[in-house]
């Protein structure tokens, strides 16, 4: 219950609409990794999902910060069902051990390798904690995800969000290959996200056919050239548009 409210009232005041680019919703076991610049975060990408899905995943949170119960507590357990971590320690144990367990269990998980939250839009050195998974559990799926404007919504140091729209973005599962080196690896996944920010040439591609075949259109039908001369203008300030969106997002 406390969840689903939860959920409602993310998607009132960000939106967090989900943008399936180059994935589809699915029931397979993930771990959805991120860019981290909010607290808004979790909930952008957790909300994002249907509530069949949110049942199958689980946030990884800083037990520092989300375990010292109040109504970080009761968010965490009662809500989110969260995975907590050690964030420092003494290093006898492994921290990805909850991880781990939460794997073995079944649960898909959301993680932000880089560990803490900061405000650029690209996300800083992956740490080594994705990579470790991936070798542990290579048949999991690997999604990238990218957030925008939630760092706007709720900067660090912030207390209440600006209702801001918000796009989850989720890309394509990373290929996994054993024989990779862990640094070539966390480039590669962390170059996953960056992509996502940057205008999708796909979809460029199917709106200058458009236009094209809107102009063919009009042309077989012996339209005034005024009007070709409007669509053309209309299509130049849409690619102006997106090109704006696209050194924003960057």
């Amino acid at each position: 219950m406390l969840g689903t409210f939860l959920s409602s009232l993310t998607k009132i005041v960000i939106g967090a609409y989900p943008y399936w680019r180059y994935s589809k919703p699915s029931k397979k076991q993930r771990i959805y990794f991120a860019n981290h610049s909010s607290h808004l975060d979790t909930m952008a990408i957790w909300s994002s999902l249907d509530a069949r899905l949110r049942k199958l995943t689980r946030p990884v949170a800083a037990k520092d910060y989300w375990g010292k119960g109040g109504i970080r507590g009761i968010i965490a357990h009662n809500a989110l069902n969260v995975v907590l971590i050690e964030r420092s320690g003494d290093r006898q144990s492994d921290p990805l051990q909850p991880l781990y367990e939460a794997l073995e269990q079944g649960d898909s998980l959301i993680i932000f390798p880089e560990g803490t939250r900061r405000y650029e839009a690209e996300p800083a050195k992956f740490k080594s904690g994705l990579y470790h998974l991936s070798r542990r559990y290579p048949n999991v799926e690997y999604i990238p995800v990218y957030l925008d404007n939630t760092r706007r919504s709720l900067p660090k140091g912030a207390l209440l969000p600006l209702p801001l729209s918000c796009v989850v973005t989720f890309g394509a599962p990373l290929s996994i290959d054993l024989e990779e080196s862990k640094e070539d690896f966390l480039i590669r996944a962390r170059q996953a996200v960056v992509d996502l920010s940057l205008p999708d040439p796909i979809e460029e591609n199917k709106i200058a056919e458009k236009v094209m075949s809107s102009q063919q259109a009009l042309s077989s039908e012996s339209v005034s050239p005024m009007v070709i001369q409007a669509v053309e203008i209309n299509h130049s300030s849409s690619s102006h548009h997106k090109s704006v969106e696209g050194e924003d997002n960057v």
